[in-house]
């Protein structure tokens, strides 16, 4: 009892119910969050998720990894890194070029790091956000580093839905989401897609519905907005604004699912709801996973920093972290190629699967010409992953 006061006290400060860190004041993690608007969040939030607190531990972990000299610290149980057998990891890439994790960096990926991600990825992700959605106030917003973007879905879904909570699902949509919000009991609300996404007509008529039936208004909607799986629809910028601006009238949040944004055919980047979030409504799920390794279970969710906040605790008491040295490994990979470099791998990456897509264009023409079926839709979609049919077979006489 009296050990746990000892690093209490030396370590943190209350303020309500929230932990901060006595050792680094000026760190915005460490400052409570201000929306762009007065948004209360905690309308957003289950029971389950607003009676979650700080994790004593993994907030030392965050503190000790602010230190320039590492510290004897009783606070932690962690083992010591002399321990471990690695001496170094030499990373050899397809073109040539080689990097190594060794040092500093190898006590980093061998080690606990904080729950919301390793500060020098962190820093990077931050700047990839700027870059391709427009500069960010981090002051309201943050990141946190997830185990894929599968995981970012599972935990923003946990932090919002209770049985009978109203969501928001286009109909066709991505199965995961499905399997993770069957459990909660929702109220599905489905709006039907079309050539450009969900259909923002029938989502308005659905709200009023809500309205008028005494039915509890959705608080949040899932989109998956880039090369939709399984539709293969990408929602143009038109769309996007009137479904936000239904976001701001019908007070819900908007889960932006993003994992193919990097592979897109188009002449520009698409402009994400992120970009247009003026209010703090998007939480937006990215992922590396499509476009350098699905093994290395490395996503990163952006969005309102009490939200990012609530997740993180989440994250603080189930898997602590997302590896280490999936992190580090991913760092030092972005600091070696840079911008340009990260940019060039990505068009490689996107002219890989325009090659495949025009090959399932050739083999279409030439087998199906001619195939006796009826209700035959094959919509091929502006990026590589999901392309969508529609076949409903006619058996032929005499067959």
């Amino acid at each position: 009892k009296h050990y746990s006061q000892l690093i209490f006290h030396l370590y943190f400060r209350m303020d309500g119910k929230e932990l901060y860190s006595r050792i680094v004041p000026n760190d915005s993690q460490n400052c409570p969050a201000k929306a762009a608007i007065n948004i209360d969040y905690d309308y957003f939030l289950n029971d389950f998720s607003k009676r979650r607190t700080p994790s004593m531990l993994r907030e030392i972990t965050h503190v000790i990894s602010k230190m320039t000299k590492p510290p004897i610290s009783f606070g932690v149980g962690v083992p010591n890194v002399n321990t471990f057998p690695f001496e170094k990891f030499e990373v050899k890439m397809k073109d040539g070029s080689k990097y190594d994790i060794e040092g500093s960096e190898l006590e980093a990926a061998l080690q606990y790091v904080p729950s919301k991600g390793y500060g020098p990825l962190l820093t990077k992700l931050y700047n990839l956000q700027d870059l391709t959605h427009g500069m960010q106030d981090w002051k309201s917003r943050g990141v946190l580093v997830t185990s894929g973007a599968q995981e970012s879905l599972h935990d923003v879904l946990q932090m919002c839905v209770s049985p009978g909570t109203s969501v928001i699902i286009p109909n066709p949509s991505y199965p995961g989401t499905i399997d993770i919000v069957r459990p909660f009991c929702p109220n599905i609300i489905s709006i039907e897609q079309d050539k450009d996404g969900p259909r923002p007509d029938i989502l308005q008529q659905k709200l009023e519905h809500c309205k008028k039936e005494g039915i509890p208004l959705p608080k949040i909607m899932y989109i998956n907005p880039t090369g939709c799986n399984p539709s293969g629809v990408t929602v143009p910028t038109e769309r996007k604004i009137i479904i936000y601006k239904l976001a701001c009238k019908y007070n819900f949040l908007i889960i932006e699912d993003d994992p193919y944004f990097f592979l897109h055919f188009m002449e520009k980047d698409p402009v994400s709801f992120l970009s247009l979030d003026t209010e703090g409504r998007v939480l937006r799920l990215d992922s590396l996973s499509k476009i350098l390794s699905s093994g290395l279970r490395i996503g990163f969710l952006t969005g309102p920093l009490p939200l990012i906040r609530r997740i993180e605790l989440h994250v603080q008491v189930s898997t602590l972290q997302t590896s280490s040295l999936s992190q580090v490994f991913v760092n030092n990979l972005l600091e070696q190629w840079g911008n340009n470099g990260f940019e060039n791998h990505i068009n490689k990456v996107k002219a890989f699967y325009k090659s495949k897509k025009d090959c399932l264009i050739i083999a279409c023409k030439k087998y199906l010409t001619g195939f006796h079926c009826s209700n035959f839709c094959l919509r091929f979609s502006r990026m590589g992953g999901t392309q969508w049919r529609n076949v409903s077979l006619v058996k032929n006489k005499g067959s």
